[in-house]
């Protein structure tokens, strides 16, 4: 796959192109196929798209895997949690060597002309993929792993590894740093349609950072009192429907800018995953006799039959996966062609009309242009609903921040309807909006399973179980979420629930590291015990 240097290519034909003509570029003592100094505008567009890349939901990002293990889809890469030094080399370094280390270029860029929207944007934007990091892999390089990378004269070759606390402590004073940087008068150039996300808009990025405040604080509840700073917190700016922390994709495929996890599933003949039997079976259940409404949304199935295949692991009518851990004689048959696919809401793949394809899905077969989520309206108003629960106590505010985020959940989907004009090449089906009383319906029924359970801990499993279901396609928090507070209990293999599958290794708190890291830097720790050594905020 080529998706990773796209963005990079982009950016220097833009350098290139700003050039004075053929006598500069042979000039012996420049090298123009790769410079070295990079304009900060394509910086920012670059960082931007390589943070949709290698946090993102395919196979060179985090959430495609973190979701695999979080049993929402199935992915061979990370099996039955058979992790190795090797399974995320290419998110480890892709969120290094193209996403922080172009980020670290603009903040330095920045302060040395004055440019503070563009400081702002990149301190949140630092201060959000290293809490990620952080997230998946505890300990990391932070203090000294970009000094030296751009335009400081300090080098470090072999960064140690911060302690995770500590950096979850400064990443605080970076996210009001940038915030503060957002309010000053820019002297040079001002950020406008290089910035992928908010195009320049201050105010976007100051309610972001605010809600990336809460967030992580949120995430630290249960090892420090936060209610000092979640209170006003709550009060002041955050993120509103309209201000959905994402990147957008295209429909293009020459070049190729369409949804990489779309590109995987559906472009690819290989299909990159299928969808977990537990996910499924959840979103069937969840409400009763009703099946959840955005089940079509959610995956695709191709088999057009409700007949048995004879290559199907697991059925459930037109839905077919191979279950996690499975033993079964058709574990490894090839059903690229009749499993059932990531849908519409990950991944902008094809809404499912119960028609199937008979010969199997394409990158013609949807646009694949939906954004890759980071943080959403909808998981604000999650996080809320478990802070008044659990930390402030407040069972009511809990209730409505509850309901206003089930609802935004549906409105998401029904926002992507709308701005991306989901169809195939040759339109020939339409996908309808999910209808104002079939939400309701759906909303009232999860309030009340809210109002029956006893307890704060049994409130606090509702209200985790509808974020697994909404935040679909961002597995990093799905992840996050589930280690905190153990929410929703998702099965692993070898439960008479699930015969005939066998698990290959323990549940991983925490991800392993790239291994040539370990053996190049003397100041790197051993690998951890994945399944016992867990992230400083998982108590």
């Amino acid at each position: 796959m080529k998706i990773s240097k796209i963005p990079v290519t982009l950016a220097l034909l833009g350098v290139l192109a700003g050039g004075a003509g053929c006598e500069k570029f042979l000039d012996v003592n420049t090298d123009p196929i790769n410079p070295v100094d990079v304009n900060i505008d394509l910086l920012m567009t670059t960082t931007q798209t390589s943070m949709g890349i290698y946090l993102g939901h395919n196979v060179l990002g985090l959430s495609q895997y973190t979701s695999a293990l979080m049993q929402q889809i199935i992915n061979g890469r990370v099996g039955t949690y058979g992790l190795t030094g090797e399974t995320f080399n290419n998110s480890w370094q892709g969120l290094y060597i193209s996403t922080l280390s172009n980020n670290e270029a603009i903040i330095e860029k920045g302060t040395a002309t004055n440019a503070w929207t563009h400081v702002g944007v990149a301190q949140i934007q630092k201060a959000h993929v290293v809490s990620q990091m952080v997230d998946m892999w505890g300990d990391i390089p932070y203090s000294e792993a970009l000094r030296g990378s751009q335009t400081s004269a300090t080098n470090f070759n072999a960064p140690r590894f911060d302690d995770d606390a500590e950096i979850y402590a400064d990443l605080f004073r970076l996210i009001d740093e940038g915030i503060a940087n957002l309010q000053r008068t820019d002297a040079s150039r001002p950020l406008g349609g290089d910035d992928l996300i908010y195009g320049g808009n201050r105010d976007k990025w100051i309610r972001l950072g605010n809600t990336l405040k809460l967030k992580l604080y949120n995430q630290v509840r249960l090892v420090q009192d936060v209610r000092a700073q979640v209170t006003p917190l709550l009060a002041q700016n955050l993120i509103t429907a309209a201000d959905d922390f994402e990147f957008r994709f295209s429909t293009g495929s020459g070049p190729e800018n369409r949804h990489p996890g779309f590109q995987g599933d559906y472009a690819g003949s290989g299909r990159e995953n299928g969808v977990n039997r537990f996910f499924y079976d959840l979103m069937r259940t969840t409400g009763g006799a009703t099946p959840d409404p955005r089940i079509p949304y959610y995956f695709f199935n191709q088999y057009t039959l409700n007949t048995p295949s004879a290559i199907a692991d697991y059925q459930e009518g037109r839905f077919i996966t191979v279950q996690f851990g499975s033993n079964g004689p058709q574990a490894n048959t090839n059903n690229a062609n009749v499993r059932t696919l990531q849908g519409l809401y990950p991944i902008g793949g094809r809404y499912d009309n119960g028609a199937g394809l008979a010969a199997g899905a394409t990158g013609a077969s949807a646009r694949g242009n939906v954004p890759q989520r980071f943080i959403t309206f909808f998981a604000r108003k999650f996080i809320e609903a478990e802070l008044q629960l659990m930390v402030l106590g407040n069972q009511a505010a809990a209730r409505t921040a509850f309901s206003d985020a089930v609802t935004a959940s549906f409105n998401k989907i029904n926002s992507i309807i709308t701005t991306t004009n989901p169809q195939d090449a040759a339109q020939s089906y339409t996908v309808p909006q999910i209808p104002a009383a079939t939400i309701t319906a759906y909303v009232t029924a999860a309030l009340a399973r809210y109002d029956a359970a006893v307890g704060d801990e049994a409130k606090l499993n509702v209200i985790m179980t509808e974020k697994y279901i909404a935040n679909y396609g961002t597995g990093t928090d799905v992840y996050t979420d589930y280690r905190r507070t153990g929410y929703p209990r998702i099965p692993y293999s070898d439960l008479p629930a699930y015969p005939g599958t066998v698990q290959t290794g323990a549940f991983p708190v925490r991800l392993t590291y790239r291994n040539n890291d370990l053996l190049t830097n003397q100041n790197a720790p051993a690998q951890p015990n994945v399944t016992t050594d867990k992230v400083f905020w998982d108590r």
